[in-house]
């Protein structure tokens, strides 16, 4: 654990990422005085015609036609309710992004989860120059980004920049993107924690276990109400996934796992 009194940059790709992931950590660091910022990339509204994978969610969200609009207002009550500041970087999701001809980068849920591709590197370098400049603009003591478990193309993006921008440079940490973390997340593409850091290409990544309080990880899902019936199903399902997670590392209460990244040579 980090001294109080230390700037934390917690990198989100989407709305509920960190929150899902690091919500225990969080409120455990701003009870102690910390500042704790957490900046959100993939937070823009559509534009133009909607994909079809982008109508998909739309309607399994049914937030009408600015669904981001909603998830941003979600993401002030959680920044609130975990005493931290918050930052959105208003990228667009990978849903909704096309190729220079205007045709979909992602036609269908498996292949969101099937690694980047080509047509989406000037996402990534985008990403990477907005990330270099709010480093700049926080200069944090700590950075803590994904994982990249799930294989997401939002989340690999985010993986790729940071690498570029902050690995080798500055005091990085890793979180489990949850419920990626439990194995079973996407239906699609499931995998490990460790295959994700393999994957990846996080080497040399040692962990670090975090004692922390299960309440405020699920108080702090539960303000993102877009997004749990579709991710677990019910509120009885977001609680029973997160007991899960926490009996699995011996935790009595809650736990959350942060890996420490080997640089590069």
């Amino acid at each position: 654990m980090a001294k109080p009194g230390l700037r934390h940059l917690f990198l989100s790709p989407h709305l509920d990422d960190v929150p899902f992931s690091c919500a225990g950590l969080i409120k455990k660091l701003t009870l102690a005085g910390d500042d704790v910022v957490i900046s959100t990339f993939v937070t823009g509204d559509a534009i133009g015609t909607l994909t079809p994978l982008g109508r998909r969610f739309h309607e399994v969200w049914n937030r009408g036609d600015r669904p981001y609009a909603t998830r941003r207002e979600e993401d002030r009550g959680v920044a609130e309710f975990l005493g931290a500041r918050f930052r959105h970087e208003g990228f667009l999701d990978a849903i909704y992004r096309t190729d220079e001809h205007g045709e979909p980068i992602y036609r269908d849920i498996p292949e969101l989860f099937a690694g980047l591709k080509s047509e989406d590197r000037a996402n990534v370098a985008a990403i990477a120059v907005r990330l270099a400049e709010t480093i700049a603009e926080e200069r944090p003591d700590v950075v803590y980004a994904p994982i990249g478990i799930g294989r997401h193309a939002d989340h690999l993006s985010l993986v790729e920049a940071v690498q570029e921008v902050c690995l080798g440079r500055m005091r990085l940490r890793l979180y489990e993107e949850f419920p990626y973390a439990l194995g079973e997340f996407p239906a699609e593409r499931p995998i490990t924690v460790a295959l994700g850091l393999d994957l990846s290409g996080w080497k040399g990544s040692a962990p670090e276990d975090i004692d922390v309080d299960l309440a405020a990880r699920i108080g702090a899902a539960r303000l993102y109400p877009s997004q749990v019936p579709e991710i677990f199903g019910s509120d009885a399902g977001m609680i029973e996934a997160m007991q899960r997670h926490a009996k699995r590392y011996g935790a009595h209460s809650g736990r959350e796992r942060l890996w420490t990244p080997m640089a590069r040579h």
